[in-house]
C-alpha cells in the first residue's frame, strides 16, 4: 500500500511538473538549440472569469519594468509585477511563466502572448511576444556603436551627432525613451557595463541638449543580450565578427 502511495505520488507530481513545461528550455533559461517555441492556445487561459475576453489588462508601467530590467528577476517579484501566470503552469520543475495580455493601440483591441523562459535557479531570463514586436506600443531604434563613438570611446562623433539630430524627427509623439548600450564580450564583464552605461547616457544627454521633453532612461547592458556569437575567429577578423553587439537601442514609448 505505501508503495502503491508513493508511485501515485511520483506519477501525479510528474504530470504537475510536465503541464507548465511545453518548450525545451536550458539550464541557462535559454530556448534549446534547433527548437521553437511552444505557445498555448489562448482560449485555454485559465485567467478568465464570466464575459468574452480572455487574460488581464496589465498595469502599462509595471510590464515596461519587468521588459527592461526583468532579466535575473525570481518567480515572487514577477508575479507582483504581472500577476499570476495564466495558464496551467505546474508546480515542480517549471521553466515557463505564459500570459494573454489585451492592448488599445490607435483605438483597437489587440490581444498578445507573452512568455517568460526560467534558468535552473527559477530566475527570469528570457521573454518572448507572440506576435513579435507585439505588446506595448513602441518603436525599437538601433544604431552601431562603432558609428556613433570612437573606439573604446563613449564621447559621440561627429557622425554621430548629425545622425541623431536627424533622428530627432521620429520623436515628436513619444511619450518616454530608453537608451541602452550593449559592448562585445572583450574585456572584463564590469568594463563592458561601465562602458555601455557612459555610451547611453551620452546619447541621453545629447536627446536632452537637443530639445527632446519626453522622460529619458539610460542603462548599459554589456555584452548581455549579444545578437552574433563569433567563435572560433582570430583577433582582427573576431572584432570585425562581434560589431553586430557593439550598438545602442533607443525604445520609444507613445
Amino acid at each position: 500500500m505505501k508503495l502503491f502511495k508513493t508511485l501515485v505520488l511520483g506519477l501525479s507530481i510528474a504530470l504537475v511538473s510536465a503541464c507548465g513545461n511545453l518548450s525545451k528550455v536550458t539550464d541557462e533559461g535559454t530556448l534549446a538549440d534547433g527548437q521553437e517555441l511552444v505557445w498555448p492556445e489562448i482560449e485555454k487561459s485559465t485567467f478568465n472569469h464570466d464575459g468574452s475576453q480572455f487574460g488581464s489588462w496589465p498595469n502599462l508601467e509595471s510590464l515596461k519594468l519587468v521588459e527592461l530590467n526583468g532579466k535575473g528577476m525570481n518567480k515572487d517579484q514577477l508575479q507582483n509585477l504581472l500577476g499570476r501566470p495564466h495558464f496551467a503552469e505546474g508546480l515542480y520543475g517549471v521553466s515557463e511563466w505564459d500570459y494573454v495580455f489585451n492592448f488599445k493601440e490607435s483605438g483597437e483591441h489587440k490581444i498578445c502572448q507573452y512568455k517568460i523562459l526560467f534558468d535552473k535557479n527559477h530566475n527570469a531570463q528570457s521573454f518572448f511576444w507572440n506576435p513579435v514586436n507585439c505588446g506595448l506600443d513602441k518603436q525599437i531604434h538601433e544604431v552601431s556603436a562603432d558609428f556613433l563613438f570612437g573606439f573604446d570611446s563613449a564621447k559621440l562623433t561627429e557622425q554621430g551627432k548629425t545622425y541623431l539630430v536627424e533622428y530627432l524627427k521620429q520623436l515628436s509623439d513619444a511619450k518616454s525613451l530608453t537608451v541602452i548600450g550593449y559592448t562585445d564580450k572583450l574585456g572584463s564583464d564590469k568594463y563592458n557595463v561601465k562602458l555601455a552605461t557612459a555610451r547611453a547616457e551620452s546619447v541621453k544627454e545629447f536627446l536632452i541638449q537637443n530639445g527632446v521633453k519626453a522622460d529619458i532612461d539610460a542603462k548599459g547592458f554589456g555584452k548581455d543580450e549579444k545578437q552574433v556569437q563569433c567563435d572560433n575567429f582570430k583577433s582582427s577578423e573576431l572584432i570585425d565578427c562581434l560589431a553586430p553587439n557593439r550598438r545602442v537601442e533607443i525604445i520609444s514609448y507613445k
